[in-house]
């Protein structure tokens, strides 16, 4: 069985301890929370594994990286695809 989640779940992981991870210490709360094997998908598209997750979402502008530290973008709006979401 695959383990594929939704990446909305790592920008909800970012939303409940904004400003506390750093792009490692992300990876590491992925795995502790959903497995080494984890990947990742968005609402369209391929799985891809969880050390890419971040760039991911610095590239559709959800969070950014401030001075080492990964912040939710304040203007960020977030499809419902993950609502649905079954891999």
């Amino acid at each position: 069985m695959n383990n594929i989640q939704h990446v909305h779940e790592v920008i909800f992981m970012v939303q409940q301890n904004d400003g506390q991870f750093t792009a490692e210490s992300l990876v590491e709360a992925i795995t502790e929370k959903w497995g080494a094997d984890v990947q990742f998908m968005a609402c369209s598209g391929v799985p891809f594994p969880k050390e890419d997750a971040l760039d991911f979402i610095i590239g559709k502008n959800k969070v950014e990286l401030i001075d080492g530290k990964i912040r939710i973008v304040t203007a960020m709006s977030i499809c419902n695809g993950h609502e649905n979401f079954q891999a």
